[in-house]
């Protein structure tokens, strides 16, 4: 269980680190469902391996939510928006430091955890961490609503893998609670930008700025 849990969180941070990194709408829309896919295998993985078949159905719930309701509901909030290069100034390298700072952060905030359980999860614990700590970074730095919805559920991602490493896996009807009212509140978010898109025909954070005044 140890392996597999560090190697599927592993490459979720992985994918996290990505999402920082790429600019494109579609391509980090690809990214995100990547990463709920390997959060998804993660929870069965544990499940099968630790004999809890309901944390298996919450990777399941997960992986129909995660990875496929809620990016249909990320394409349409993404249609029409243009490829996004790094704007004149800015580096996608910067936000890349500050993101593996985070990751070391992650390590320095977890050592007491570590040293007081002895799961067999314990090692992956800080990984899990880490990107809930780079989805807050993603939600506070995003430039439009699409990359602040992004990162918010990034961040949610990366609360799930911790409690499913830490814990196990909250009781059933909490997790299916979580998982609705996370597509609820998507579902609002898209509702939101569609407006601003058809009031001002942009969602970018400079543009709306700008029209302030």
């Amino acid at each position: 269980m140890t392996a597999a849990a560090n190697l599927l969180t592993f490459l979720g941070l992985v994918v996290t680190l990505l999402l920082v990194w790429r600019q494109s709408l579609p391509g980090r829309l690809r990214l995100f469902v990547a990463h709920s896919v390997l959060l998804a295998l993660l929870a069965a993985t544990i499940g099968w391996l630790a004999g809890r078949p309901g944390l298996v159905g919450v990777g399941a719930v997960f992986l129909l939510v995660k990875a496929w309701a809620i990016p249909r509901v990320l394409w349409r909030i993404a249609a029409g928006a243009p490829v996004r290069l790094v704007a004149p100034g800015k580096s996608a390298g910067l936000a890349l430091l500050a993101a593996g700072a985070l990751v070391v952060a992650a390590y320095a905030i977890m050592l007491p955890v570590r040293a007081a359980t002895e799961l067999p999860t314990e090692g992956a614990i800080p990984l899990a961490f880490a990107m809930a700590l780079i989805g807050l970074f993603l939600c506070v730095t995003g430039r439009d609503a699409f990359g602040h919805i992004l990162g918010f559920l990034v961040l949610e991602n990366g609360i799930f893998g911790f409690a499913i490493l830490a814990t196990y896996g909250l009781p059933g009807i909490v997790e299916a609670g979580v998982f609705l009212d996370v597509l609820v509140i998507v579902l609002i978010m898209e509702a939101v930008v569609v407006r601003v898109r058809q009031e001002h025909d942009s969602i970018e954070e400079e543009r709306l700025r700008e029209l302030r005044g």
